[in-house]
């Protein structure tokens, strides 16, 4: 029966970067300890953040698997460096041993247990269980300061991030005034272009308006002088004709002799659409009876403007 996978997972603080390497559930813990010592240097302790249980690379467990000690799946461990590792105050004499069972001698003795390379003799005195309970103590008051410090880099972040947050939100409203500021000005030079068209359109009204005047005044006048003005000499049979017609001026020379029609015609034929005609003075809208007369029977001579509507208005 093949052994399943164990992911290790070793860090020094709770910020800092995983180191992670997969095992296999027979393999001994001492590997694991080769692999840790990679990352941490010789000596160091290990720390089960789940169980709470302390490894150093003395302890009997080196020897045992990895399934044998508990450790399947995805298993999280605090690592401490040798030279973090707290120094033990000595608690009383050496003993001979650190293990359990009686008889002399001197030295580790027949407890096998772990122990810190470098320490005093003092440090020698506690037992195995005292120096795993004081480090355990050590990496609890380690894990609390890293999670304030954890906190705090939080924080920080959180303020960072509030203040790209609001210079975003400034920069993105003075664009939005500035897109504003374009679309008013845009809008204004658009007013003013069609105020100057609407005013050059009066202006060419009225002038035609004066022309008339001036035309039915010399024709209605009984003097000889007035009635010469209509021979062919003075008026030539031409009518210069000008057409509004939506947002374009269409212009053209007829003969007096043409049909109102053959305006109409033209107009159709340049704007592609069905039009009527109108008089702007006086006004008169032309109507289909008045399409078979000539312009001069209509009074249409001279400079005359005229103004198209679409037939679907």
């Amino acid at each position: 029966m093949s052994s399943g996978e164990v992911t290790i997972e070793v860090r020094e603080s709770a910020a800092s970067k995983p180191y992670v390497e997969v095992f296999q559930e027979d393999q001994k813990l001492w590997e694991v300890f080769k692999f840790v010592e990679d990352y941490l240097g010789p000596g160091a302790m290990l720390w089960n953040v789940n169980t709470q249980d302390i490894f150093t690379s003395g302890d009997k467990a080196m020897k045992k698997s990895l399934q044998d000690l508990g450790l399947t799946g995805h298993v999280m461990f605090m690592g401490v460096r040798k030279d973090r590792i707290p120094r033990m105050p000595a608690r009383g004499p050496v003993r001979g041993a650190i293990g359990g069972g009686g008889g002399g001698g001197s030295g580790r003795g027949g407890g096998g247990g772990s122990h810190y390379h470098g320490e005093s003799s003092n440090e020698h005195s506690l037992s195995l269980e005292e120096r795993k309970e004081r480090a355990k103590q050590f990496l609890q008051e380690k894990r609390q300061i890293d999670k304030a410090a954890a906190v705090e880099a939080e924080k920080e972040k959180e303020k960072e991030r509030r203040r790209i947050g609001q210079e975003l939100m400034r920069e993105k409203i003075k664009k939005e005034k500035e897109e504003m500021k374009k679309v008013s000005e845009s809008i204004a030079k658009r007013k003013a272009s069609k105020r100057a068209e609407l005013e050059a359109i009066r202006a060419e009204i009225a002038r035609d308006k004066e022309m008339r005047k001036k035309e039915r005044e010399g024709s209605s006048s009984s003097t000889p002088a007035p009635v010469k003005t209509v021979t062919p000499a003075v008026r030539d049979g031409k009518v210069k004709m000008k057409i509004k017609v939506a947002d374009s001026t269409l212009m053209k020379t007829f003969e007096e002799t043409d049909l109102l029609s053959n305006v109409l015609d033209y107009v159709k034929q340049e704007v592609k659409q069905e039009v009527t005609l109108s008089n702007t003075y006086p006004r008169k809208d032309f109507k289909s009876e008045d399409l078979i007369q000539s312009l001069a029977s209509l009074g249409l001579t001279g400079n005359v403007s005229l103004v198209g509507k679409s037939a679907a208005a």
